[in-house]
């Protein structure tokens, strides 16, 4: 039965940082000042000498994507790791969970195909990977050129515990690739994308982790997609006399320029909220700073006024004893999670469990 060493290529291996291969190499007894691809070229050439504590370094972190989008899909009904697997293996040509696909590169399509599977040592997960055709590029001679096509691999996770399946990859495929596996299952069942994390605020996600939003791209609440003259004129014109008035201390023009803005947008409760205004002006707002933004006055004053399309968070995690920190970018129009740094199969685990309520 393959585990998840047994399920990496070299394509995962070029993934990794260079420390993460120097630490590799180190437990294989290989020259870890070789550049990253003579260690890739090395390590995947002792792929079946592997060391345990080589294994070990491997299996936390080869499948732990960096700087891909993680989406989830809900499975109704779930199903146990033994079920989820002997489907998997009932409705395939071959098993994957001993053996590799032995596919034809040059007939690969953007269909996802299985190419091998493993299970987690405890049980609590599968791992399915899928090869796809993802592009072509053009490769040129002094005489000619030619086509050649580039392939994708994804992976697929299923938790046992909590019935979710997380595709690891391309967000554009993620629905694709979900769909496949439920097909492949050929079984009656339900399944949704995760989107309940996704229609709360952002900062609840930071929350929910114990971090901090540290930066954060958003749409205005309010855009009016044309203006009047007078009505540009009457917000920009408080802006310029707020700006003298600093200088002069001389509230008459500002006054002047306030009951213009008013007689424009409204009155009373009708009033457009002067945030609004200069805002809606803008396509996209970006707040950032290297600690929490919440915190900060103006993102406080332009908050209520804002569409979060996504944002970074940084949040804590303690490894053997030691607390690091980690950043996700969250993409709350495409329901997606992005680990900014190099993270491990915990880190995953915890970011799922903590963030899907």
């Amino acid at each position: 039965m393959f585990t998840i060493k047994d399920t990496m290529f070299v394509q995962d291996l070029f993934k990794l940082t260079k420390p993460k291969l120097k630490e590799i190499a180190t437990n294989l007894d290989i020259d870890s000042t070789l550049n990253k691809n003579e260690l890739v070229i090395r390590i995947n050439e002792k792929k079946d000498e592997l060391t345990t504590t080589a294994t070990k370094v491997i299996e936390e972190s080869i499948l732990a994507t960096k700087s891909t989008a993680i989406t989830w899909f809900k499975f109704d009904p779930k199903l146990t790791h033994d079920e989820f697997k002997d489907l998997v293996i009932e409705n395939t040509a071959f098993n994957p969970f001993e053996e590799t696909n032995q596919y034809d590169e040059n007939n690969l399509t953007t269909e996802p195909t299985l190419l091998v599977a493993s299970s987690r040592e405890d049980q609590t997960g599968v791992y399915l990977r899928f090869i796809y055709k993802s592009g072509v590029r053009y490769e040129t001679t002094p005489t000619s050129i030619r086509p050649v096509s580039r392939a994708t691999i994804s992976t697929v996770y299923y938790d046992v515990e909590m019935g979710i399946l997380e595709v690891r990859g391309d967000t554009k495929k993620s629905l694709e690739i979900a769909r496949t596996v439920a097909q492949m299952l050929n079984l009656q069942v339900t399944m949704e994308p995760v989107e309940t994390p996704f229609n709360q605020e952002i900062g609840s996600i930071a929350d929910q982790l114990g971090g901090k939003l540290i930066e954060t791209t958003s749409k205005p609440e309010i855009y009016f997609e044309e203006f009047s003259e007078d009505e540009l004129n009457s917000v920009f014109g408080v802006l310029h006399t707020l700006d003298e008035y600093m200088q002069t201390k001389d509230s008459s023009a500002l006054e002047v320029q306030l009951q213009a803005v008013s007689d424009s947008f409204g009155q009373g409760e009708a009033m457009v909220p002067f945030a609004a205004l200069v805002l809606s002006g803008l396509e996209t707002v970006g707040v950032a700073s290297s600690s929490e933004i919440r915190t900060l006055p103006l993102f406080s004053y332009l908050e209520p006024h804002l569409q979060h399309q996504g944002g970074f968070i940084k949040f804590p995690y303690t490894i053997r004893n030691v607390e690091e920190t980690f950043t996700i970018r969250i993409g709350m129009n495409t329901n997606s999670v992005v680990f900014v740094s190099q993270v491990t199969e915990e880190i995953i685990d915890f970011v799922r469990r903590n963030v899907i309520i």
